[in-house]
């Protein structure tokens, strides 16, 4: 579109083609490095990657495909050995047999309906069962498998019932564990809840031989949607749905240590919730605690519902514990007013079938909070319904019943109650089952205040039925989620914190994002300030300040460009966004403008606005060796944009293959590589079957030449005995491959039932993969002169010369046009240049070039695997057929 403008120097020194070179910001240009075969996707489908990146050296990457989760480390899937350990009863079919009973006092553990193990605490005593595991392979690798259909659950493997050397206590939450740990003998699993609600355990067993595998929510339609973030050892998602506007719940991915992973939904337990209900629905609940219904006076609930949370706030105040050890107490009421306004009750109905108790029960008071600290102000030894009058006229106080650390004598079990007509208690309920429009089963999270009905209650913005958000991000120490035209940020440090009653400038964060088309969030920017990308907009999120922090108080978000955002995930390059608008082409940054110290959009792609074209699916930042932003094409190319904001460079050129890439994932290179590690999954076609191979590029610094020269798609590295047979290429059957062994290029095989025949020499280490093509158009060639630019005149090249580093002998042809090549000279300083040479460096004369007299005069440069090539610079005389 643009070839026109060579009066734009950045544009007269462009190209018109720039495929598979790999251009350095400092000006040379490079056959671009091969990419190493790793393996292929689960069962060869449509696959996306995460990066997993705790420290520079310790990453990892995450394979989604068809609700399936994967992980590769090291360049290798996590796979699991093969064992005979075997978890008796680990799917608890039809009972809990084969695991030990340890329940506490107070606990209770049995089969649940439907094949779970069910473990009840009651706030202080555990539900516990326990397992000795037969071991036969000491000393070898084994992995539990765990399916918690609701958590949260302890969890521990130790080498004794009870310890926790192999598998270090840990919670696990609702979803599917793989855990690796390497026993020495038998090891005890154990499970263990002192919630005072009900868990479930779907299964525990040993792991089968093979790769790791983990159960995922995401169909492949929706893939592409998925948007994470990353905290230590947890990635946090989010994702919407091509089929509809609900999206999916959020989700975690955890790691407990490198070949122990995790995938399990993500909740918060104390919101956010919308607006209370104003209208004449109530809501009883059964009891205070524990697991149990929601009536609704009226129709209300839904199916879709399960899974949503609703806060009840109570008339009066009635906080109740169940005491079977010391160091337990009531949740506390807080008590205002003055007189007989101030006046509670106090309820002890003390267990006494077994004998006597020695308990001793203890009022407890605090001025300061409902957290404490509480100082003793009455106790009891036995059975009491009393009243109790603390005559602190005007104060506001907080009290709790139980009974203190070594004040529990004996066993029993021993039920304290406070009771309080005045004032109000926020008690949260996750929804677990639908039984009618009227009732539903439900778990209690944080207790209520009463069981009479209330129409003082609020429902969970996050549901099946509302939807879940579609963008997730960490800025400012918040966990941010974004969609449905709001926006939410957690508690400050504290990821799962969304209660709306929390005041202070660390409260959570629930605002409307505003006016136009904003419902869908693509993505969501931690750069100096928080950045969505809507459909229709992009909004920044400030306080009044630029050096305050946002808080709940401070939280303003405007409209900062109108061109809305693509459903494509945005990346941070330092302090700015880059992203796709919502064309799904051209691409544009977001950053700080210098005019009036603004966020404002500016066009990446104003000088080639095709390049993005059909669309953008993937986007992926490279910053080592230069910065270079891969974005996939649902073509199957990569664009790829090399950028230097201090060198004001700014340059598109395109990666191909015998195939169609359809991801890029990148993690920080190793020690001493001066590289990032890039990854592309590709889809190929081989011998008519369709693989999808996750492939590693090369380094740089490898695609020189020397023994081995890494420059070839999907390349197996072979070193063993010499040999001129190489196995191992099945990924390859019936594909043309190039072999590079011995310092130089050994030709072309077909490999046929997995491997090539007849290598030309013996080697004992080759790259063996498929070639590419590297071309290189120049832009219209033009200059100025008497009579003006020489644009629509005729004129032709006679002669061309080149400036190269490593490059083969015979690794560069040159052109005008990719019809008409011819390979570099022969003969350098009259003397004849030996077979297979890689020019350290060559810089000789010009030489001749086969021009034609046109008004469109080009250069065209060509490359191709696996022959090393780098051009620095070429020099070329213009002569000129001007009319006059």
């Amino acid at each position: 579109m643009a070839l026109g403008r060579t009066d734009l120097k950045r544009l007269a020194l462009s190209a018109e083609t720039y495929t598979n070179w790999v251009p350095r910001k400092l000006g040379p240009m490079s056959l671009r490095p091969g990419g190493k075969y790793l393996g292929s996707s689960q069962s060869d489908a449509a696959a996306r990657y995460l990066e997993f990146i705790f420290r520079t050296n310790d990453t990892a990457i995450v394979e989604f495909t068809n609700l399936i989760m994967r992980v590769w480390v090291d360049d290798a899937l996590i796979t699991r050995p093969a064992v005979t350990s075997a978890v008796a009863n680990g799917n608890f079919d039809a009972n809990v047999t084969s695991w030990t009973d340890n329940d506490e006092s107070g606990g209770t553990s049995a089969w649940v309906t439907g094949g779970y193990l069910g473990l009840t605490g009651n706030g202080t005593a555990a539900a516990i069962r326990t397992q000795e595991v037969t071991t036969v392979e000491t000393g070898t690798e084994h992995a539990l498998k765990i399916v918690i259909q609701l958590g949260p659950v302890i969890f521990r493997v130790g080498s004794t019932s009870g310890d926790d050397d192999y598998v270090t206590e840990t919670t696990l939450d609702t979803g599917t564990h793989s855990l690796a740990f390497t026993p020495t003998g038998n090891f005890f699993v154990q499970f263990l809840n002192r919630l005072k609600r009900q868990v479930l355990v779907d299964s525990c067993n040993v792991e089968a031989a093979g790769v790791m595998t983990v159960t995922s929510p995401y169909a492949v339609a929706d893939l592409g949607l998925i948007r994470y973030t990353q905290s230590a050892d947890i990635i946090f998602l989010a994702c919407s749905k091509t089929t509809d506007t609900i999206g999916y719940q959020q989700y975690k991915i955890e790691r407990r240590a490198t070949r122990s992973w995790s995938l399990v939904k993500y909740y918060a337990d104390d919101g956010p919730f919308d607006f209370t209900n104003d209208g004449p629905i109530t809501i009883a609940a059964s009891a205070l605690s524990g697991n149990i219904t929601l009536t609704a006076s009226k129709k209300l609930f839904r199916a879709s519902q399960v899974g949503a949370l609703f806060r009840l706030t109570s008339s009066g105040q009635t906080v109740t514990a169940t005491v079977t050890a010391e160091n337990t107490f009531t949740g506390a009421i807080r008590v205002t007013g003055t007189g007989s306004g101030r006046v509670f009750t106090v309820t002890i109905d003390k267990d006494s079938v077994g004998g006597p108790f020695a308990c001793t029960f203890t009022l407890q008071r605090s001025l300061e909070s409902d957290a404490g600290p509480w100082t003793n102000v009455q106790q009891w030894t036995a059975d009491v319904t009393a009243t109790y009058d603390d005559t602190l006229t005007n104060q506001i106080a907080w009290y709790r019943l139980g009974v203190k650390t070594g004040d529990f004598t004996a066993g029993g079990t021993h039920q304290v109650t406070l009771t309080y007509t005045v004032g109000s208690i926020d008690g949260v309920a996750r929804i677990t089952g639908y039984t009618s429009n009227t009732v539903v089963s439900a778990e209690v999270l944080t207790e209520f205040g009463g069981t009479a009905a209330t129409d003082n209650w609020a429902e969970s913005e996050w549901s099946a039925r509302k939807g879940f958000p579609t963008s997730v991000s960490l800025h400012e120490g918040r966990l941010w989620f974004s969609g449905k035209g709001s926006v939410w940020g957690s508690g400050s440090d504290n990821f799962y914190q969304f209660d709306d009653e929390i005041e202070g400038d660390a409260a959570p964060i629930n605002r409307s994002i505003g006016s136009g088309p904003v419902d869908n969030v693509n993505w969501i920017l931690s750069l100096s300030r928080l950045v969505l990308g809507a459909d229709g907009s992009e909004i920044v999120c400030k306080s009044s300040n630029d050096d305050n922090v946002l808080t709940a108080a401070n939280f303003n978000p405007k409209s900062t460009s109108t061109q809305g955002s693509f459903t494509v995930g945005a990346i941070k390059v330092d302090k700015r966004g880059i992203y796709v608008t919502r064309g799904g082409v051209q691409v544009y940054e977001v950053a700080i403008e210098e005019d009036d110290y603004e966020y404002g959009s500016g066009d990446l792609t104003a000088l080639i606005p095709e390049i993005g074209k059909p669309s953008i699916i993937r986007i992926a930042v490279q910053r080592q060796p230069d910065t270079r932003i891969h974005f996939v094409r649902s073509d199957g190319k990569v664009a790829i944009l090399l950028i230097d904001k201090i060198e004001k460079v700014l340059c598109w050129f395109l990666f191909e293959t015998d195939g169609t890439v359809e991801d890029v994932v990148i993690l920080p290179g190793a020690t001493g590589d001066g590289e990032d590690a890039v990854y592309y999954s590709i889809n190929r076609t081989i011998n008519s079957v369709t693989k999808r191979y996750l492939e590693k590029w090369a380094l740089e610094s490898n695609c020189v030449g020397a023994t081995l020269n890494h420059q070839a798609d999907s390349y197996l590295q072979y070193s063993g005995v010499a040999t001129t047979t190489i196995t191992g290429l099945g990924h390859l059957e019936a594909k043309s491959v190039v072999v590079w062994a011995n310092g130089k290029d050994l030709g072309t095989y077909i490999v046929t039932g997995g491997q090539i025949t007849g290598i030309t020499e013996s080697v004992t280490s080759a790259i063996i993969g498929l070639t590419y093509t590297a071309q290189w158009k120049s832009a219209k060639l033009s200059q100025t002169s008497e009579d003006g630019t020489t644009m629509t005149h005729k004129k032709t090249i006679g002669h061309i010369g080149v400036i190269l580093k490593d490059t083969h002998y015979q690794g560069l042809k040159y052109g005008r046009d990719f019809s008409h090549l011819d390979n570099l000279p022969l003969m350098k300083n009259g003397a004849a240049i030996a077979a297979d040479t890689i020019h350290s460096s060559f810089d000789d004369e010009p030489f001749e070039f086969d021009g034609e007299w046109s008004t469109d005069h080009r250069i065209c440069l060509q490359a191709q695997a696996p022959r090393p090539c780098t051009v620095l610079a070429i020099t070329f005389p213009v002569e000129v057929h001007a009319k006059r």
